[in-house]
C-alpha cells in the first residue's frame, strides 16, 4: 500500500506532499482546493506506464471533446494536466509504497528539436522490431516535428520505461505500447457513469470467486428487502437485477442511485485486489442515515481484498459516520487528510483517530 505521495506541476499542484497514508483515506477540503486532482495523480501513479490515462483523467471531469490542431502554437489535449496549464513544466509524481519503495512518473511535452529528434530515432528502431504489428507508428523527422506528443517516463529500482502518446492527422496512437500496470486501480468518478457490460462483468468475477454475498449484505443496508442479486440480458445489455420479493426481478439501477453507488463501491474493491480504487464524492447519493453501515462494509471489503482506498467528500455527515465506523471496529485503518489553500501552496492536514476525535467532540471545522 502507498504510504506517500510527492507531486509537482499537476493541475493545481505546484508542490504537493502527503503522507501518513492508511488503508482508507478520505480526502476533504473546500471547493477548487485540489482534492479531485489529488485522487487523478495517484490515479496516473498507478496506471504507471499509460499515456491514454492523460485523457481518461480529464474525461472523468466531463472534457472528452479532442480537436485536432497540429499549427506550432496550439493547445494539446492534457495541456490542462499541467500547473497553470504551463506545458513547458514537467509533472513529476512519486509515490512510496510499503512494499515495493518509491516510484516516479514523470510527464512532459518535448518541444527541442534535439528531443524531438532523439524521439523520432527511438520510434523508428522500435518500428523497426515490430514491423508485423499494424497499428505501430511510422515515424519519420517531418511527422515528428508536427505532432504533438506526450511523453511518459516511469522509473523504479533504476529500470527506466518510456511510452509516448501520438496526435496527429492519422488520430492518436501509443508508442511503444505500455506494459500491464503494476496493480489494479479503478477510478469511480462522481459525474461519470459507469456502463452496465463493465458492472456486469465484475459481478460475475465476484460470483466466481464465491463471494457474492458479500454484495447482497451490503446492499441490505439500502433496502432490506434484497434477498438476491443475478445478471439478466435486457435490451441487449447484461444488467444487474434484484429479487425484491414483488413477484419479478427489478433493475438495479430502479432501485435508486444509492443502490447503483454502493454497488460499484463494493464491486470495484473486490476487482482490486492488492490494488487501488479512488472515489470522487463517496457519499454522493447516499442518505446520511446509512453512512455508517456504508463504511463497515467498506472497510470489511477493503479489508478481505486487501484494497487501499482513497476518497473525497465534503459532508461532515460522511467524516463522522467513517470515524464511528472505524472507532467501533477492532482495527482503526482510516486517516482523514484535510487540504487547504495557503497562498499559493496547498498544504495538508492529517487526523488520525485521536485528533479526528478530539476535533469532532469539540465541533471543529475539518471539512
Amino acid at each position: 500500500m502507498y504510504k506517500s505521495f510527492n507531486i509537482s506541476d499537476f493541475r493545481c499542484f505546484e508542490n504537493f506532499f502527503i503522507e501518513n497514508l492508511d488503508r482508507i483515506n478520505l480526502i476533504v477540503g473546500k471547493n477548487n482546493v485540489g482534492k479531485t486532482a489529488l485522487l487523478e495523480a495517484i490515479f496516473l501513479h498507478c496506471g504507471a506506464y499509460n499515456p491514454e490515462l492523460a485523457f481518461r483523467v480529464n474525461a472523468f471531469r466531463g472534457i472528452e471533446s479532442i480537436k485536432i490542431e497540429l499549427t506550432g502554437w496550439s493547445e494539446t489535449p492534457w495541456d490542462s494536466l499541467f500547473h497553470n496549464f504551463d506545458s513547458t513544466r514537467t509533472i513529476e509524481i512519486s509515490g512510496e509504497n510499503n512494499i515495493s519503495g518509491i516510484k516516479r512518473l514523470r510527464i512532459k511535452i518535448p518541444r527541442k528539436p534535439a528531443e524531438l529528434k532523439k524521439i523520432s530515432y527511438f520510434l523508428s528502431k522500435h518500428e523497426a522490431r515490430l514491423k508485423e504489428e499494424p497499428n505501430v507508428y511510422k515515424s519519420s523527422p517531418w511527422q515528428i516535428e508536427t505532432a504533438k506528443i506526450l511523453e511518459f517516463t516511469f522509473e523504479h529500482k533504476n529500470r527506466i520505461s518510456t511510452s509516448f502518446m501520438i496526435l496527429d492527422q492519422k488520430g492518436i496512437r501509443i508508442s511503444p505500447f505500455p506494459t500491464p500496470p503494476p496493480f489494479p486501480a479503478f477510478f469511480q468518478a462522481s459525474r461519470i457513469k459507469i456502463p452496465f457490460k463493465e458492472e456486469a462483468e465484475r459481478f460475475g468475477k465476484l460470483e466466481m470467486d464465491g463471494k457474492q454475498s458479500l454484495l447482497l449484505e451490503t446492499l441490505k443496508i439500502i433496502e432490506p428487502r434484497l434477498t438476491r442479486l443475478f445478471i439478466l440480458v435486457s435490451g441487449g445489455e447484461p444488467i444487474l437485477h434484484g429479487e425484491l420479493g414483488t413477484g419479478r426481478p427489478v433493475p438495479l439501477p430502479l432501485m435508486g442511485e444509492g443502490m447503483v453507488k454502493m454497488a460499484n463501491i463494493i464491486l470495484h474493491i473486490a476487482n482490486a485486489t492488492n490494488g487501488v480504487v479512488l472515489i470522487d464524492e463517496i457519499d454522493n447519493g447516499l442518505h446520511h442515515s446509512i453512512l455508517k453501515k456504508a463504511w463497515e462494509a467498506i472497510a470489511d471489503a477493503a479489508r478481505t481484498f486487501n484494497t487501499q482506498i482513497f476518497a473525497s467528500t465534503h459532508s461532515m455527515d460522511c467524516i463522522i459516520a467513517a470515524h464511528e465506523a472505524f472507532s467501533d471496529s477492532e482495527l482503526y485503518d482510516f486517516k482523514l487528510h484535510r487540504l487547504q489553500r495557503e497562498g499559493t501552496i496547498i498544504k495538508t492536514i492529517t487526523y488520525d483517530r485521536k485528533t479526528l476525535n478530539a476535533a469532532i467532540t469539540s465541533e471543529l471545522e475539518v471539512r
